[in-house]
Formats: structure tokens, C-alpha cells, sequence
């Protein structure tokens, strides 16, 4: 009676990350999941192309402006109380979607659902850096990422399979209600470190002159703006198409169903989650960053080249294209610990956030733009679905995006490793 309740560090420090983990799977499943519930989305509020695509970008580019100030409020008030606040307002975004009585409401619940998840980002990466040692922090990475892809695929295949039992709005409300109940069991679990805090010296040495000094050096840093192009290309191109192009490119493109078309986007992000394993181990045997990134970004801007100029059809050419798709977008976490070695230790964050951006500025972008393409193309045959040539035009915006990925990973300079 009136003992405090003590749970054992390790119940903590996997309790934790099990749980900021969730969310943030929860996110990539939010991220992807308008791909699979656009049509009763678009039947239901009359939205057109554009709309829907400004409706799914939303999340990207609240997601995208608030990385940089995100990092900031979770240095301020500790990961914790950053993974609590993420939560909640991911759930709050997560009801008001599901519950949109208009494209409006849609939207509010988008840029929620951006602003929350960033949040959990930052909070889950200095997690991930504050319980585990430097030489398991890659391999906790990698299956970071490849869990964060589960989410994504879970979003696919599987959701286009509950759409035969449960409309769009009861899918978002339920993945709603697990993203509450697992941001209040990080309420129980969740610590700040692993050890006790760093004791400064009252003479203030951490001011913030250095801080901005540091800052200014990560914005001049050529190495840092060539890998926010990396990532761009590879990851920004690929999270807009399958987080919501892919499957009406498929159902519109070819009357193919949306659970048939979902199986295409899903395998792209099943070889995406086991790619970033596979080429982090890549990276680490041949003791190499740059010439895996100029690999995939040359595997990128070559399957997109070929589904926007090519005669390909579903089947295995499809198949291969979604697969080549989902290859190039694996080496995320290759790129992020070059961006790493670019970068004195205590710039680590701001520049891994500041390249981060490029993935989800490219695909609000990209998201956005393919909309109004689609709307532009397919006006001269109104109130019908956009034709095949209508998307392959569409398709040349990531196209263009990867050529420029390519530019820049031959750019780079191969760092020595810090670690």
C-alpha cells in the first residue's frame, strides 16, 4: 500500500519501443492506406483526382515542415512526453478522418495524422539512440524500418480484403482506436534513458551560439543536401505512387480490382521493408555506402522510365517493375547512417531530420502533382475514369525526380565510418 509501482528496465526499455514502434507503424498503415481506400473515399465525398491528391500530400507536407520544429520540442520535453503528444494527436487526426463528413474535415484529419507522426519519428529515433549501444543501433534500424514497413503493407492487400466486410471510415476509426490504446500503454512504459542525464555546469557552455553554428554547418553541408536528394528520389517517388497512385493505376489503367491491384503495391512494400535489411548488410560487408545508393537510385529512375514509356501489362512485367520499384527504396537506412558520418555527432539529428525531409516533401509533391496531371490529361473525356496514357504522362513527374537522384548519388563522397 503506497509503494510506487517499480517496472524491471527491461520490461521498460522493450515495453517502450514496442509500443512507440506501434504507433509508428500505425503511421506508415495512415500513410499508405489512402492508395486502397480511395475509391469509396472519392464515391462517397465527391473528390476528384486533385482533391484526393491534396487530401493524401497533406499528411506528407505537414509531416515534412514540422521535422525540424519537432526535434526541437522533443529535446525540450524529453522523448516521452514527445511519443504521448505524438499519439495523441495521431489518434485525434485518425477520428476525425474516418469521421469526415467532407473533403474538408478529410483534409484537417490529414495534416493531424502529419503532425502527430512526426513527432513519434523523432521520439522513436532518440529512443532508439538512448537505449541501445552504437554497435545493435544499425540493426535496430534496420528492423525499425522493416516493421514501419509492415504497417505499410498491412495497408494494402490486407485492407482491401476488410473492405469486403467494413467500409473505409470503420478501417480508420479501428487502426484509430490501436494507435490510443498503444499511446497509453507508453504512458506506463516509456523512460527517458537508459542512464541518468548528462550533468551540465552552470556556467552555461551549451549555448546557443554553437547550436545555430552547428545548424548553419548541416545547411552548408554539400554532402547532407546530396543525400536529401537521395532520398528523395528513391524513398519521396516511392511513398507517393504506392501511399496512393498505385492501385487506381492498376483498377483504372487496366479494370483490374482493388484487392487484385493491391497485391502489386504490397509486394513492392514487402521487398521494401526486407531491402533495407538486406542492403544495410550489403553496406556493412563491403564497408561502402555510395555505391548502394547509386545502385538504387539507377534501379529507380530505370523502373520508373519503363512504366512510363513502356508497353508493360499485368502479370510479371508489372510484377517486376513494382518489385524493382520497391528494391530501389530500401537503402533508407544506408542513407541516413551516411548522413551520419557527414556530420559532427551533435548535428546528427538535425541533419538526419533535415534529410528525412526530402523523402516527404518529394511525396506530398509528387502526390499533389500527379493529381493535377491526371485532372489536366484526362479533361477532353470528362466524368470517366483516367486512362492508362493519362498516368504513364503522369508518371514522368517521378521520372524527373529520379534522374535528379541519380545526379546526386554520383555526386557523393564515400565517408569513413564513425562508429
Amino acid at each position: 500500500m503506497g509503494r510506487r509501482l517499480r517496472i524491471p528496465a527491461p520490461w521498460l526499455k522493450w515495453g517502450g519501443w514496442c509500443f512507440l514502434i506501434s504507433i509508428f507503424m500505425s503511421g506508415f498503415f495512415f500513410r499508405f492506406a489512402p492508395s486502397t481506400l480511395s475509391g469509396g473515399m472519392q464515391q462517397e465525398l465527391s473528390l476528384t483526382a486533385a482533391s484526393l491528391g491534396v487530401v493524401a500530400s497533406m499528411h506528407f507536407w505537414v509531416y515534412t515542415l514540422m521535422q525540424l520544429p519537432a526535434g526541437v520540442f522533443v529535446d525540450s520535453v524529453g522523448m516521452r512526453n514527445g511519443g504521448l503528444v505524438g499519439g495523441v494527436i495521431t489518434t485525434i487526426g485518425a477520428f476525425l478522418f474516418g469521421m469526415a463528413s467532407n473533403g474538408f474535415i478529410l483534409l484537417c484529419g490529414s495534416a493531424l495524422l502529419g503532425l502527430g507522426l512526426s513527432a513519434i519519428f523523432v521520439s522513436l529515433m532518440s529512443y532508439n539512440a538512448t537505449w541501445f549501444s552504437s554497435e545493435h543501433h544499425s540493426l535496430v534500424m534496420s528492423i525499425t524500418m522493416l516493421l514501419a514497413a509492415l504497417g505499410s503493407v498491412i495497408a494494402q492487400t490486407p485492407t482491401a480484403y476488410l473492405l469486403s466486410w467494413f467500409s473505409w471510415r470503420e478501417v480508420i476509426l479501428s487502426f484509430g482506436g490501436g494507435t490510443l490504446l498503444a499511446t497509453a500503454c507508453l504512458f506506463v512504459f516509456c523512460k527517458d534513458n537508459s542512464a541518468p542525464k548528462q550533468v551540465y555546469d552552470s556556467k552555461g557552455e551549451a549555448t546557443a551560439y554553437p547550436v545555430l553554428c552547428g545548424k548553419q554547418y548541416v545547411l552548408r553541408n554539400r554532402q547532407v543536401w546530396l543525400l536529401f536528394f537521395c532520398v528523395a528520389a528513391t524513398n519521396g517517388t516511392l511513398y507517393a505512387f504506392l501511399g496512393l497512385w498505385a492501385v487506381p493505376l492498376l483498377t483504372d489503367g487496366f479494370g483490374m480490382q482493388p484487392a487484385q491491384a493491391s497485391y502489386y503495391a504490397t509486394i513492392a512494400l514487402i521487398v521494401y521493408g526486407v531491402g533495407s535489411l538486406f542492403w544495410g548488410w550489403i553496406a556493412g560487408r563491403i564497408g561502402m555506402k555510395k555505391p548502394i545508393i547509386v545502385v538504387t537510385a539507377m534501379l529507380s529512375a530505370t523502373a520508373w522510365a519503363l512504366m512510363a514509356f513502356s508497353g508493360w501489362q499485368p502479370g510479371w512485367m508489372a510484377m517486376a517493375l513494382f518489385l524493382l520499384l520497391g528494391l530501389a527504396g530500401g537503402p533508407v537506412g544506408v542513407i541516413f547512417a551516411a548522413t551520419k558520418e557527414s556530420v559532427p555527432l551533435d548535428n546528427v539529428g538535425f541533419s538526419t531530420a533535415l534529410v528525412n525531409m526530402g523523402a516527404f516533401l518529394t511525396a506530398a509533391l509528387v502526390q499533389s502533382g500527379f493529381g493535377i496531371i491526371l485532372d489536366i490529361v484526362s479533361a477532353v473525356e470528362p466524368n470517366t475514369a483516367p486512362s492508362l496514357q493519362s498516368y504513364q504522362i503522369a508518371l514522368i513527374l517521378p521520372l524527373a525526380i529520379s534522374g535528379f537522384g541519380v545526379i546526386a548519388s554520383l555526386l557523393l563522397r564515400e565517408q569513413s565510418t564513425n562508429d
